[in-house]
């Protein structure tokens, strides 16, 4: 018997197309879906208080971001291992300043997926004391030559007097120990050493009662060129207000009779 040769090749095309004699097709897996959670230990943090965030993530992440209002810092943490830096990230912040803060928060994990969010907080006084003024009631050489490039009875020979005050704040969002002095307060230089009360009420100037606090005093000549008024090392003095904790006093004074330093604070108390 003949069989033609196109049959032949007809049953062949149909054997070779029939669903029954191929294997299904390898179906390729899509990466999980990212997403994220944030839980913190308050909405409401106090004045310096360290605030802990947690970021959980579904997938690993390999990159976050975090920001805050108008970009005010910017950090990130990144891993180029496989398996990145974790499904969870450990974040601290703390804020020297009243008022509302708009965190924000972009996680990018090993698929390359992103995830952008923010999460909104108000600064509160809590713990804090208020410094309401300044007064500088005397300091080394008051009264002398500090520029001696004016005679010995020009009035521009005296100090140009700036307060400068410094408060420690928290500078490492990812391992929360790290801590450096925020230029907290610098006033304008009081020319020839005239008119040396500094109101500080319209300031807002807020520190937790546990902190400390650094005190500078300085001759400005102006274009950034000046010297200490504190002539010794260290260029500056401390007030530790742990130290008034207990008696709360209105009016606190920085003494140091070895180089004829005294500066009156007021301050203002937290209640309760």
């Amino acid at each position: 018997m003949k069989i033609y040769l196109p049959f032949v090749l007809a049953l062949l095309f149909i054997y070779s197309c029939d669903p029954s004699s191929s294997s299904d097709d390898i179906q390729e897996e899509s990466d999980p879906v990212l997403s994220v959670q944030i839980t913190s230990n308050t909405s409401t943090p106090f004045i310096d208080y360290v605030m802990d965030v947690e970021i959980t993530a579904s997938n690993p992440i390999q990159e976050i971001e975090v920001t805050d209002t108008n970009n005010e810092t910017y950090q990130s943490k990144s891993s180029s291992e496989p398996q990145g830096i974790g499904k969870k990230v450990q974040l601290y912040y703390s804020y020297p300043s009243l008022g509302p803060r708009k965190l924000e928060f972009t996680v990018t994990d090993i698929y390359d997926q992103t995830v952008y969010f923010t999460e909104n907080i108000t600064v509160t006084r809590g713990n804090a004391v208020r410094i309401l003024s300044a007064e500088v009631i005397s300091f080394y050489n008051q009264g002398k030559t500090w520029d001696p490039e004016y005679s010995e009875t020009d009035p521009n020979r005296l100090a140009d007097v700036g307060l400068g005050l410094l408060k420690p704040i928290l500078n490492d969002r990812f391992g929360g120990t790290n801590y450096t002095w925020l230029r907290w307060y610098v006033s304008e230089s009081r020319s020839n050493e005239s008119n040396l009360f500094f109101d500080l009420s319209n300031e807002e100037l807020y520190i937790d009662l546990s902190k400390q606090m650094r005190v500078g005093l300085g001759d400005d000549d102006g274009g950034n060129i000046g010297q200490s008024l504190i002539p010794d090392a260290p260029d500056y003095r401390l007030i530790d207000f742990k130290n008034y904790s207990s008696t709360r006093p209105t009016e606190i004074i920085l003494k140091d009779e070895a180089i004829n330093l005294e500066i009156k604070f007021k301050v203002e108390w937290p209640q309760g």
